[in-house]
């Protein structure tokens, strides 16, 4: 009978082992590997906004891209991120959206009227903003108050999502399903060098629930500390959806 070679058996213990091992936190989750593009979309049609929400005239003085935690958003039924292309799979960490921000509260919001999103924009954007829907939202609410087509902010969105490592919570969490707003700080500073701590602002749900992150902006698009408030304190003990 042969044998494998020594090198051969440890390799495979070795396979076997990080097969079985438990999800790291220290490495971004590949959430795009457990999207399922649709052959076709809901046909969504452009937003108009009620005269009530628009806020054309405050110019951008920083941006925030806004990750959901997509298992809270589905557990909650929030408006803006479920439905039911982003609650149909098992992903993690999604892009709400990249907004203009004013540091005095009066955020750019529906600057000039839309236009519908093609299915080509829709389809390559999917597996980050899993939703037509909200796709054409946030290009309406917040693409239009500074850029001039959606693919260009789609395009500056992804190239961001894409260079942010997104340290998966459940691999922090406890047996209690829990990690504190620390320690979730703590592993996507890790994760991104130069990303400073104060750039992580920490939205919560009810009973603490993790909701979404979202990271602060200059107007380069690099990160910087939120002005104000960076949302949950450190000690707070956040609750992860699975």
């Amino acid at each position: 009978m042969r044998l494998f070679p020594l090198i051969s058996v440890l390799a495979l213990i070795a396979l076997a082992a990080g097969c079985a091992a438990p999800e790291s936190a220290e490495v971004a989750a590949k959430d795009e590997l457990l999207c399922v593009v649709p052959a076709a979309f809901e046909q969504i049609p452009a937003e108009v906004a009620d005269p009530d929400k628009i806020n054309a005239d405050f110019t951008p003085d920083s941006y925030l891209l806004s990750l959901a935690w997509q298992p809270e958003a589905c557990r909650a039924g929030a408006t803006d991120t479920s439905d039911a292309t982003a609650c149909g799979g098992n992903l993690g960490w999604t892009l709400h959206g990249l907004w203009p921000n004013s540091a005095d509260g009066h955020h750019p919001r529906y600057c000039r009227p839309s236009t519908r999103l093609s299915d080509d924009t829709v389809r390559r954007n999917f597996c980050m903003t899993p939703s037509a829907r909200l796709q054409q939202h946030e290009w309406a609410a917040h693409g239009t108050c500074a850029w001039n087509s959606p693919d260009a902010y789609f395009d500056q969105a992804r190239s961001m999502w894409e260079g942010l490592r997104r340290p998966d919570p459940r691999g922090l969490a406890g047996d209690d399903d829990a990690v504190s707003a620390g320690a979730l700080r703590d592993a996507f500073v890790a994760a991104n060098p130069g990303l400073p701590r104060q750039a992580i602002y920490i939205a919560t749900g009810d009973g603490d629930r993790l909701r979404e992150l979202r990271i602060c902006h200059d107007l380069a698009f690099k990160p910087t500390a939120c002005p104000g408030s960076i949302g949950a304190p450190d000690r707070v003990s956040l609750a992860i959806t699975r």
